[in-house]
């Protein structure tokens, strides 16, 4: 399949050379060489602004739980694992992709006020609003039925934005921080929207953020920088950046490229971009398709000293480093509602979260059933060492070491069996609904999150399986800009510079204050801002992963094979069908093949 782009020039004669949207939809299905087919329950759905419609998609060779989400026009509709969320009056195509194969649904967004259920209804003049620090507008509640229906306004994060009241239906938001939050309206009628608001300030960070290259680099030329396609316009602005402080003039083009989706698209790396973002589970296949370029040792001892040591070198290493890190933004935290849940003391413990849902009737989001989830709770009391090992070869070979036929291992089967069987487990891990206790899943979900719970969002560290016992483990994934080892000459310094670039402390914040995102630097150096500190600490859900890596809850994620993923989901399967009274020697079986299955 070829791979969508857009090009543009930062030279100042020709400025931005952007129109019309390009999308996997505007390619040739008959031509796409598709090594997967992707089929989804609906080709048309029409929602209202702020509802929700969930979309489930089936995948032949291969998982459901790996296909890659997007939205046509994020001003219209966004998505989050087949979750399709109405933000503003429209339509948008939602794309789901898997390993070349893709299927999409039009979305129709309207604008009526009606809510999901046919009568009552309530109306926002905004859903979806980005301002800078200190600005205001008005929320005001345009429509409602009935018509005696009374209104509470809240927001997520009083960090971000405050409100003030004006009258019954309206409310001044005004920025206060840098950050995302939901602001939740709330009708007697039992209809909730939400306005979602981003809070920007053009200052910040500023000119003196370490930006870990040359002042004057005065580059020349073009390359082509791979990004994912909802981040396209962040990372217009950062190359803009690139260009601005080192008195460059590189032309660049942005092609789409999915941080999850490893060489899917491409038959050679000579194809791929310059620069490309990838997830640290995507190293070992990147690495032999000889996509990735080893980092001169200066870049790898600044990398070293600036991103947290050897343990951010080692996730960054397959043979050689081969990755600049950026974010580590994909590690396991709990969602829950402040609303039903007032201390987090009350869920801190396996057995405390089962039986308050039990009580009450609720689910638990917990989706063991995919791999990411269920591999590291395996891992639960080994103390944040793997289980499992990945050891690089010469000639791209590589020894794969398994141990979960171990005693840690069999603790591990035996407890992960009772919670897969709990009552009020669903394998999900879609935002709170009035039925979710909590939800276990990947932080990098944590925008949906607030959107959906708005003032009652709130995050919390993995629990203890048991007082005094370990946590239920968590994966921290990185992400990394990979180079091109394509590329010759001074193309390839070029993209060393822009990819060191990309990872500095400046770029870092940037990220950090789109998407709320772990940044990779070791925040505790003095260098570090320490309004870059403090905003980082303060997000709940990292504070979570910081607090649950105290205490070997966490495993970092190294480069790994692709049967990780797959094995620990048939060790899954194995473990739902075993009985509450099974023998030991049944785990230990269910055990022995998880080993089997890792070392091949």
């Amino acid at each position: 399949m070829k791979t969508k782009v857009f090009r543009w020039s930062f030279l100042p004669s020709i400025g931005f050379l952007l129109s019309g949207v390009i999308g996997l939809t505007g390619c040739d299905a008959s031509k796409a060489i598709q090594s997967a087919t992707v089929r989804l329950n609906k080709t048309h759905v029409t929602i209202e602004v702020g509802d929700c419609e969930r979309l489930s998609a089936s995948v032949s060779k291969g998982y459901s739980s790996e296909l890659v989400w997007f939205s046509s026009n994020e001003s219209v509709a966004v998505v989050d694992e087949g979750y399709v969320f109405g933000v503003g009056e429209g339509e948008a195509k939602v794309t789901a992709a898997y390993g070349g194969g893709y299927a999409s649904c039009l979305v129709t967004v309207g604008d009526s006020g009606t809510g999901p259920v046919s009568g009552p209804k309530l109306n926002l003049n905004v859903t979806n609003k980005t301002m800078k620090v200190g600005e205001s507008f008005d929320l005001t509640v345009t429509s409602v039925n009935p018509e005696d229906t009374t209104v509470r306004f809240s927001v997520g994060d009083t960090n971000v934005v405050s409100i003030t009241e004006k009258d019954a239906k309206t409310v001044t938001v005004t920025g206060s921080n840098e950050g995302t939050t939901g602001v939740t309206v709330q009708g007697s009628n039992g209809v909730t929207k939400v306005c979602q608001v981003t809070v920007s300030n053009s200052s910040a960070p500023g000119t003196d953020y370490n930006i870990a290259v040359d002042t004057n680099l005065n580059y020349s030329g073009s390359l082509t920088i791979g990004s994912p396609k909802n981040q396209r316009t962040f990372m217009e602005g950062l190359l803009a950046d690139f260009n601005k402080y080192t008195n460059s003039k590189i032309s660049f083009t942005i092609a789409d490229f999915e941080e999850s989706n490893g060489t899917s698209g491409y038959n050679s790396a000579k194809a791929m971009p310059a620069v490309f973002p990838y997830a640290s589970d995507q190293t070992m296949t990147l690495y032999n398709f000889d996509a990735l370029d080893n980092i001169p040792t200066s870049n790898v001892t600044w990398i070293r000293n600036n991103m947290g040591g050897n343990d951010i070198v080692k996730a960054a290493t397959y043979s050689k480093v081969v990755g600049y890190p950026f974010a580590s933004d994909n590690g396991l935290v709990m969602f829950y509602n402040k609303s039903v849940i007032s201390d987090p003391a009350m869920i801190d413990t396996w057995d405390k979260i089962s039986t308050l849902a039990n009580s009450k009737g609720m689910d638990i989001n917990y989706k063991l059933n995919d791999g990411f989830l269920l591999a590291p709770a395996l891992m639960s009391y080994n103390g944040g060492e793997p289980l499992y090992v990945l050891t690089p070869g010469d000639n791209k070979t590589y020894t794969a070491e398994s141990h979960f036929n171990s005693d840690e291992g069999l603790t591990a089967a035996k407890v992960l069996r009772n919670i897969i069987k709990d009552k009020n487990i669903r394998n999900a891990n879609d935002a709170p609904r009035g039925d979710v206790l909590v939800t276990i899943t990947d932080s990098s979900k944590v925008e949906n999150f607030k959107k959906n719970l708005g003032a009652n969002y709130a995050v919390a560290p993995l629990p203890y399986i048991s007082e005094g016992g370990p946590r239920l483990g968590s994966f921290l994934g990185y992400k990394f800009y990979g180079v091109n080892m394509q590329l010759g000459g001074t193309a390839k310094t070029m993209a060393h510079n822009v990819a060191k670039f990309l990872c500095s402390e400046y770029a870092q914040y940037k990220r950090f204050l789109a998407y709320s995102v772990k940044p990779t630097l070791d925040m505790s150096m003095t260098e570090i801002h320490a309004e870059f500190r403090t905003a980082v600490e303060a997000e709940p859900h990292i504070a979570a992963l910081i607090e649950q890596s105290k205490n070997n809850g966490v495993i970092p994620m190294r480069a790994v094979s692709s049967s990780l993923w797959s094995q620990t989901m048939v060790t899954y399967d194995s473990l739902a069908d075993l009985a509450a009274n099974a023998a030991d020697s049944k785990y230990i079986d269910i055990l022995k093949a998880l080993d089997k299955g890792l070392k091949k």
